[in-house]
């Protein structure tokens, strides 16, 4: 009976430590990931395969691949610690499980304002959980096969879900890439009320 008290004692100190623990255990396979995803993106390689482990700890589909095709590009934001994949819209949860990505389907990199969703991930330094750490002047880098663009933040602002003018296109507007993140949590929903809007302007 001792034994199996103290097993059991065991395994619940052990318990207690993985969940301690396991935001950054999660933040460290999901960095692992992105750089075997940016490394395959530069050299134009295979796509990148998860494994069981990584798909139970991160909650990427393992039947998922990242497929070069379907990268528009890096996204970077030195002052928030944020390096994350594009995909090409529409935007899935998948995708958003895996990184980045453009809004809708006919979203392209070379229209003036690209709009890139990303998810919030709390207790982690991951996806756009740290987007709200950039400031008003803060360079972004969008990195896509036909070079890097740097932009310029020159606003950040919060709307209802509802406000999707702000993806709204401008001709006579310069270039710009318009990030997007959930904002404002209510825990009595489980919603979040706001969005968590970053506009930047791209650098001539």
């Amino acid at each position: 009976m001792r034994h199996v008290l103290r097993i059991s004692g065991g395994l619940l100190i052990a318990a207690g430590i993985l969940l301690f623990f396991w935001q950054d255990i999660r933040e460290t396979f999901i960095d692992r990931m992105n750089d075997r995803v940016i490394s395959a993106y530069h050299d134009d390689s295979r796509p990148v395969e998860v494994n069981r482990l990584e798909s139970f700890i991160t909650g990427v589909d393992q039947s998922a691949s990242y497929d070069m095709e379907g990268l528009a590009g890096i996204l970077r934001i030195a002052s928030a610690d944020i390096e994350e994949p594009v995909f090409s819209g529409p935007v899935t949860e998948q995708k958003l499980k895996s990184g980045l990505s453009f809004v809708d389907g006919t979203d392209h990199v070379d229209m003036q304002n690209i709009p890139i969703a990303g998810h919030r991930v709390e207790g982690a330094g991951i996806r756009f959980n740290h987007l709200d750490r950039a400031e008003v002047g803060d360079v972004v880098e969008f990195e896509t096969m036909d070079g890097v663009r740097s932009y310029e933040i020159t606003d950040m602002f919060e709307v209802d879900p509802s406000q999707v003018e702000v993806m709204d296109q401008k001709a006579d507007h310069p270039k710009q890439l318009t990030l997007i993140t959930c904002e404002e949590y209510n825990p009595e929903t489980l919603l979040f009320e706001k969005r968590l809007i970053v506009k930047a302007t791209i650098i001539e």
